[in-house]
């Protein structure tokens, strides 16, 4: 299942309304609550910033698909594990932590790491770790940011599930591709395997462009990608942003026969008529995939500042 949605605003109402629609076939909501009692929401927050921020996903988008899940009896939380503070705290930059404590939705912090089997041929990453926490919930749905990415060329659903990572370990990750990003991508879709992820809704009404992961200028794509499959959403969404997927690091990894079943899966919004990828789009220059001893020495700052700030 792949839809691309127009869309706008991010009036809460109208939101709701147009998912409804859209995701009424969808085994989740088919099933309800009876057959997937939990639902986990995982959007991107890089770190707690002001909801006019296009770096996260905007708090409207994920509180209108909760009510909507909340609305039909499923228990929702939202959970996220940002490189500097805590889900919470990007909640409330938000303004929507209270609203979330009023309407029973759990704020789930990743702190417990789970391993599993990860890339069977690279000994750096043949046993990887998740956050034990998404065990505790029947699926997860996934709400990436449609960005540019300096080192990564985009974030999409799959570079949103290594969100998925607790902590420090997504930091270190970086540092132990030896500066190859194909081979950091051959990781991060080992990760995105591991989440029991049902569905992938990607923002992009207000997309990010110019600098990422953060940074960056808002750009008025106006389109949702749903998606039940990760690699399908961001295939559609390297289309829509002007860039040729098989270039991309995350494409790279996989082999012909797979890139081939993504591009004949899509062509069928790809081709239709009225299909147009993004114009004057600008993608952030890139720069290692690795950590520069300057950026660790920053980041373990950043870590101490926020602690001792109580976030």
């Amino acid at each position: 299942m792949l839809r691309l949605l127009e869309h706008h605003s991010y009036n809460r109402e109208a939101i709701k309304a147009l998912l409804e629609t859209a995701l009424a076939d969808t085994p989740l909501l088919r099933g309800g609550p009876r057959q997937t009692p939990s639902v986990l929401l995982k959007p991107n927050f890089v770190m707690p910033a002001p909801r006019s921020d296009a770096s996260t996903t905007h708090p409207e988008l994920y509180m209108a698909i909760a009510e909507l899940l909340l609305a039909r009896g499923f228990r929702v939380g939202i959970g996220e594990s940002p490189a500097f503070g805590s889900c919470a705290r990007a909640l409330a930059a938000h303004g929507v932590l209270e609203e979330c404590l009023a309407l029973g939705i759990s704020v789930v912090e990743f702190r417990q790491p789970r391993a599993h089997a990860g890339v069977e041929d690279d000994r750096r990453f043949r046993r990887l770790t998740v956050a034990a926490e998404l065990g505790q919930w029947d699926t997860i749905v996934n709400l990436p940011k449609v960005k540019t990415h300096q080192q990564f060329t985009f974030t999409g659903a799959t570079k949103n599930l290594y969100g998925c990572v607790v902590g420090k370990r997504k930091f270190i990750r970086h540092n132990l591709c030896g500066n190859d990003p194909v081979r950091f991508a051959r990781m991060i879709i080992a990760t995105a395997a591991q989440t029991a992820c049902s569905l992938h809704i990607g923002d992009g009404i207000e997309a990010m462009h110019v600098r990422g992961p953060r940074g960056g200028q808002s750009y008025p794509l106006g389109r949702l990608i749903v998606a039940d499959d990760n690699l399908e959403h961001d295939w559609l969404l390297c289309r829509l942003i002007g860039l040729a997927p098989e270039d991309t690091p995350l494409f790279r990894a996989l082999d012909q026969g797979e890139r081939d079943a993504l591009r004949a899966t899509t062509e069928s919004i790809t081709t239709a008529e009225g299909f147009q990828a993004a114009r004057d789009f600008r993608h952030a220059p890139l720069v290692h995939i690795s950590f520069s001893p300057w950026a660790i020495a920053r980041s373990g700052y950043r870590t101490i500042r926020y602690r001792l700030q109580g976030h």
